[in-house]
């Protein structure tokens, strides 16, 4: 009976209030992420830790932590969502006749390789398994991915320490993007300072390419006013082929553009432009189906491919 009385207590709302409190650091940020008046979410995770009779959560300043059995009760909860999530899509399967589906995010600057390359192979191996493509920044990605929205992720740039599993590639050289007949188009590489005084295009700031490009012109204590900044990788490169302004891509980015003669690549002098790298993620401890273990092991040998053809080269 007090096991029955404690398994009512333990409802499905209380313990995705519970996570998102844990996800956003208090209640308020809980509940504008949610939708809700602060006072409900404080109430319900109140109620939930009456019944259980332990503290789920401990403030530490403005923020709040959650305790060791609040944590036990926020993996439970990740748990039930990707074993609902599973059975969706096993219904969704049977309902279409597929066999399986992957849903992935790929950073804007690297969608057209992944097309091109890993997508291709991994297609003619499952044919009939549906593929979730999206873009969007890294912060996003990570909450998706933890939440079980997520299979697995292709990210450029800084990432720091987030809690999922990563495998990282080198990707430098950034270069600077300008047409065939701009007047710095013969340079072998180039320099900040030379970059500086030009008309620049800059994407977002969320931008993984552009933490890096903020990141160099800092440390050589330069800051660089843009002619253009983007949210979309196309309308940069558009404006680079055009002659408006100089965009930056990685080598292996830029190669398809400049195989074609559309544009030429210079190297940007700076050791961060050779050691910017890229991600592959996904959940820790997540199990895969079949078809996503597939696709993020086809990922994996093309990105080490890669760059291990770019140091031979």
């Amino acid at each position: 009976m007090v096991q029955q009385r404690m398994d009512q207590g333990i409802t499905e709302h209380r313990l995705a209030y519970l996570y998102e409190v844990a996800l956003h650091g208090g209640v308020r940020a809980a509940a504008e992420s949610v939708g809700v008046n602060p006072s409900a979410i404080s109430r319900q995770i109140a109620l939930l830790e009456r019944h259980l009779q332990i503290p789920l959560l401990e403030k530490q300043g403005r923020n709040v932590t959650v305790t060791q059995a609040g944590k036990l009760l926020i993996e439970h909860h990740r748990e039930m969502l990707y074993r609902r999530r599973q059975l969706a899509e096993t219904l969704q399967d049977m309902r279409h006749l597929r066999r399986g589906s992957v849903s992935l995010r790929v950073g804007q600057g690297m969608i057209s390789e992944f097309v091109e390359g890993p997508l291709q192979q991994f297609s003619a191996d499952y044919p009939d398994v549906f593929v979730d493509i999206h873009s969007g920044n890294m912060s996003e990605t990570i909450n998706m991915m933890l939440r079980g929205k997520v299979d697995m992720a292709i990210s450029f740039g800084p990432l720091g320490d987030p809690p999922v599993m990563v495998r990282s590639f080198n990707r430098g050289p950034i270069c600077a993007i300008v047409p065939p007949h701009h007047a710095l188009a013969g340079l072998e590489a180039i320099t900040l300072e030379t970059l500086a005084p030009q008309r620049l295009i800059f994407m977002a700031e969320q931008f993984g390419i552009q933490q890096y490009i903020n990141e160099m012109f800092s440390s050589q204590r330069l800051a660089p006013l843009p002619a253009y900044q983007c949210n979309h990788f196309s309308t940069a490169i558009a404006l680079a082929i055009s002659g408006l302004g100089i965009a930056f891509m990685t080598r292996q980015s830029a190669r398809p553009l400049v195989d074609r003669g559309d544009i030429v690549a210079i190297p940007v002098e700076h050791p961060l432009s050779h050691t910017a790298t890229c991600h592959l993620i996904r959940s820790q401890g997540r199990r895969f189906t079949p078809a996503a273990e597939h696709l993020w092991k086809v990922l994996a040998s093309s990105m080490q491919s890669q760059s291990a053809g770019k140091h031979r080269a």
